[in-house]
């Protein structure tokens, strides 16, 4: 892919130019699962599917290179137990669309690294801009339904809250203003209360953790005071500033005892059930099986990625699904936002089916070449000067 993508700028906003209008409305769009404008397609499917055309021809060329090359064996094998499950059971609708979804999750992430590469610091600019604008309108129509599990215009508050911590790790690097990143970081957590996800607050944890412990000691433990002062303030907000508050026995927010119980119950006797699938189909069942052929309780998926992909794709499948979590690790420079949002999906994964999220991809993607950068500019910085001797 040329350079022509995209025009570097140096002050101001983002260029308009192709790369900057194709990453804004993919990063930006992801945020927003509505209108819909086909069948099972949102506005920011566009700009995704533009992205990937643009970027298949450079495939030949090993784009993008250090990335596409490690990932080919763990996706190879995750394609392969997909089939085996598929041949075990027979073509159905559903696993035709997840493996559509499959394909464009991984082609999504391929194609914004490529992308954002070409492009230099003004298409990152734009990146930056429309995952913190994003964040922020996402944020106030959540706000919107306090009092309840808000969850904007994704399907439940679980996405919602997933979207939130995806892009909060990515905007505490991303090349924003001051005013900007902490804005929409501060708004960002108040918007995760209201969601009242355990399976956000799970990858919260692990990503922010790592980041934490990345530091060095004086900002390390600058920041955990400050971050324990700021969740102290938001915590009380959050408990006496709706109708009855969080402490509420019959509140709906997601954090109340019954909710627990039901959900801790729920996932249970899930997980047990996808245990009892993969033993009795060795082959697996078929993505998206789990749920279209009504195998476990309630007629929903497992909940947890590691016992879907082993019962719906095989054991062939699962090892794919781990390689691939540990070459996106591998791929990661140290105390790196490619690291921190490995460790929260992982996480995230135990308790949630989130591998097709679309917001996932675009934003490792967005995070990865934002690693790349800081660590380049940072051997840039630690590079000797050479000098030359006049005799």
């Amino acid at each position: 892919m040329s350079q022509s993508l995209s025009v570097p700028g140096r002050r101001g906003p983002p260029k308009l130019s192709i790369g900057n209008v194709l990453v804004f409305g993919a990063v930006f769009g992801t945020g927003f699962l509505a209108p819909m404008v086909g069948p099972g397609l949102v506005p920011a499917d566009l700009f995704i599917l533009a992205m990937i055309v643009i970027w298949i021809p450079s495939i030949s060329r090993g784009e993008p290179r250090g990335v596409l090359q490690r990932l080919v064996i763990p996706l190879a094998l995750i394609f392969a137990g997909s089939l085996l499950g598929t041949m075990a059971v027979g073509i159905k609708p559903w696993i035709g669309t997840d493996l559509v979804k499959d394909i464009g999750s991984f082609a999504s992430f391929l194609a914004i690294i490529t992308f954002l590469r070409a492009g230099g610091p003004s298409v990152m600019k734009a990146a930056g801009w429309a995952s913190a604008l994003a964040t922020l309108l996402v944020c106030g129509v959540l706000l919107l339904d306090v009092g309840t599990r808000a969850q904007a215009t994704f399907a439940n508050p679980n996405i919602a809250a997933h979207f939130l911590v995806t892009n909060l790790v990515v905007i505490t690097r991303a090349p924003v203003p001051g005013w900007l990143r902490y804005s929409t970081l501060g708004l960002g957590i108040v918007g995760l209360v209201v969601t009242g996800s355990f399976g956000a607050l799970l990858m919260s944890i692990g990503a922010f953790g790592y980041l934490v412990l990345s530091l060095p000691g004086r900002q390390k433990r600058l920041l955990v005071k400050r971050s324990a002062m700021v969740a102290v303030v938001l915590l009380v907000l959050a408990m006496v500033g709706s109708e009855g508050g969080l402490l509420a026995p019959e509140a709906e927010t997601g954090f109340n005892e019954r909710h627990l119980e039901r959900s801790s119950e729920g996932r249970f006797g899930k997980w047990t059930a996808a245990i009892d699938v993969a033993l009795d189909n060795p082959l697996g069942v078929g993505p998206g099986s789990n749920r279209g052929l009504a195998l476990l309780p309630g007629e929903q998926e497992a909940h947890n990625e590691y016992l879907a992909y082993v019962s719906e794709r095989s054991l062939i499948g699962f090892i794919g699904f781990i390689l691939l979590y540990l070459a996106l690790w591998r791929i990661g420079p140290r105390g790196g936002l490619t690291r921190a949002l490995v460790i929260g999906f992982a996480l995230q994964s135990l308790v949630r089916e989130t591998f097709h999220y679309r917001h996932l991809w675009i934003m490792l993607g967005v995070a990865f070449v934002l690693d790349e950068q800081r660590l380049a500019s940072s051997e840039a910085h630690e590079r000797p000067t050479a000098t030359r001797v006049v005799t």
